[in-house]
């Protein structure tokens, strides 16, 4: 099975410069764990929802609320994002992907082709292609 059979071709991404509020707000309302950051149309890092946890000062613990709001509404997700995220071709093996994400401890690979983001495969859409071949072979 090839990325481009499996992947997520509707992605939402924020630009490098967009604060973390943006994020926090873009992870919540479309559940999702991982933001592909772009400057223009060059896909320049990746941010997961573990990323932001990390960056996030707690309301509860650290500070007050004007600290955590400050953080939130004036951090780039540049200063959070990781750099020079892994990515594949759509013609790659579902096979090839899973190595990296073992590999490299990841939830998300991104789909490239000729320099721009085409799409995503997470570990959700990695298992529900092996749903599809587990109900196949019953």
């Amino acid at each position: 099975m090839r990325v481009r059979d499996m992947m997520q071709k509707d992605v939402i991404t924020l630009q490098s410069d967009e604060p973390l509020i943006n994020a926090v707000e873009a992870t919540a309302s479309e559940r999702i764990r991982h933001l592909p950051i772009l400057e223009g149309e060059r896909l320049v890092g990746i941010l997961s929802a573990t990323d932001i946890k990390h960056a996030v000062p707690s309301p509860l613990i650290e500070g007050n609320k004007e600290e955590y709001d400050r953080v939130l509404n004036t951090t780039p997700v540049s200063r959070v994002m990781r750099r020079q995220p892994l990515s594949v071709a759509p013609e790659a093996s579902l096979a090839e992907v899973v190595r990296l994400m073992i590999e490299n401890k990841v939830g998300a690979i991104l789909v490239v082709e000729d320099g721009r983001l085409v799409g995503i495969v997470s570990e959700l859409d990695v298992l529900a292609t092996f749903r599809k071949v587990l109900e196949i072979l019953e």
